[in-house]
């Protein structure tokens, strides 16, 4: 029996352990919205808040299979790749990355609210007087990240990362502009911080235009933030999403690259919420056409967003092709990138670090040679293919807004499948 989160059965308010918090139709075009209400203002008043677990609200259970046997993909015993993973097989592998998230649960009915906030925080030296080289390849660009211009431009990133639902893009960027002025006052010629902030449209679970997070909200993710083992599945930015016809959410993953001797980190966290369920392709198995029950609603196409991280010393030009690969690791999970899709992938390097003062006209920075670099692309590919499953996997089902549900992946069905294709042992 999967666990669920139920309108029904679900107290409307919620603060669990990591930071989470819960409170609490018409269409409306998120484009249109991201566009025309940047500055974000949330709808509705503020609610109160009790602190209770997360697990008091699992006890509902419907489905395959029980919410103590979610699991990632290596813990069923699904190896994706060749090479071998980090201590935590996550992004937090990259010394110096972080991850903290909150989590909005409320109400129910058509009002339901499901959704949150994750946040990536680049090695904490960035954020007094360092940043760290990045760029970003966007595979099909129906879905917004903000602050890729001056990435573009100057091929550096100087902010946190922000995970989070459409609607609330605007309140997490200006949250994070007080977070982080506050935080640099004081700090000579420091410049007006722009946040990264992505999105992915979570309106089929969550009442996305009551627009619920607010600036306390994104303030917990960041100061929650460690470097330790990273929270996957229904959480933070990921607790409204859906991927391949399941519950989708937050995944990472990482690898551990061998070049010249040396050995380098890539590790990679996304927010799935896409393709549909017919799709879906675990280690090159059509999961997705053989898995049985679990009858779901076709919905509007969506998005996924995909972070890269590497301790390897990369050029922002070499940081564009990381990003390049991190589209073939979510192509190998049978993602199409469909036209109505926001498919957008940023990557850093924490290999090299710029000074944002200096009076030397020169700066010495290191970066693997380009004929060396096919490990680290072969690291990608497997660290985002894995993460994507991650999501999956460890997704509990959740009922949303108007009771619409979505079933986490039964991963018994899953251990049969690919067993009977020669993937996994009897």
């Amino acid at each position: 029996m999967a666990s669920i989160l139920s309108v029904e059965d679900v107290s409307p308010f919620w603060l669990a352990k990591t930071g989470d918090r819960s409170k609490g139709d018409t269409e409306m075009n998120r484009r249109l919205f991201i566009k025309n209400s940047l500055a974000g203002i949330p709808l509705l008043s503020s609610s109160f808040i009790f602190n209770m677990s997360r697990e008091s609200f699992l006890d509902a259970e419907i489905g395959s299979p029980e919410r103590g046997q979610r699991a990632r993909a290596r813990e069923m015993g699904i190896i994706i790749g060749d090479l071998s993973p980090g201590p935590m097989n996550a992004i937090t592998d990259v010394p110096g990355v972080k991850v903290g998230q909150t989590t909005i649960l409320e109400g129910q009915g058509e009002h339901a609210i499901r959704t949150g906030v994750t946040v990536i925080r680049p090695p904490e030296g960035q954020h007094h007087g360092e940043r760290l080289f990045a760029s970003f390849f966007s595979l099909n660009g129906w879905g917004e990240m903000t602050g890729l211009v001056p990435i573009e431009d100057k091929g550096w990133i100087e902010s946190p990362i922000f995970l989070t639902g459409t609607y609330n893009v605007g309140i997490v960027y200006s949250a994070a502009v007080d977070y982080l002025t506050q935080r640099n006052s004081g700090q000579k010629g420091r410049p007006v911080p722009v946040p990264v902030v992505a999105e992915c449209f979570d309106d089929f679970l969550s009442h996305s235009q009551s627009r619920r997070i607010k600036k306390e909200d994104v303030f917990t993710a960041l100061e929650s933030a460690t470097d330790g083992p990273v929270e996957e599945g229904s959480v933070g930015g990921g607790t409204g999403m859906t991927s391949f016809g399941f519950k989708g959410g937050i995944g990472t993953s990482s690898r551990v690259v061998g070049i010249g001797g040396n050995n380098y980190t890539v590790g990679v966290l996304v927010m799935a919420n896409t393709a549909s369920r017919r799709q879906l392709r675990i280690d090159g198995v059509p999961v997705g056409k053989e898995v049985q029950g679990f009858e779901y609603t076709e919905g509007k196409t969506k998005s996924i967003i995909l972070i890269a991280a590497t301790t390897a010393p990369l050029l922002p030009y070499q940081l564009k092709k990381i990003a390049k690969r991190v589209a073939l690791g979510l192509a190998q999970t049978g993602a199409i990138s469909h036209t109505g899709s926001g498919d957008i992938v940023l990557a850093f390097s924490t290999g090299n670090r710029i000074p944002v003062e200096t009076n030397q006209s020169f700066s010495g920075i290191n970066a693997v040679n380009d004929f060396w670099i096919t490990p680290l692309y072969q690291g990608t590919v497997e660290a985002t293919q894995e993460a994507i499953i991650n999501a999956l996997t460890t997704a509990e089902t959740i009922v949303g807004k108007g009771g619409n549900t979505a079933h986490g992946i039964p991963l018994d069905q899953v251990i049969d499948i690919m067993k009977k294709y020669h993937r996994l042992e009897d």
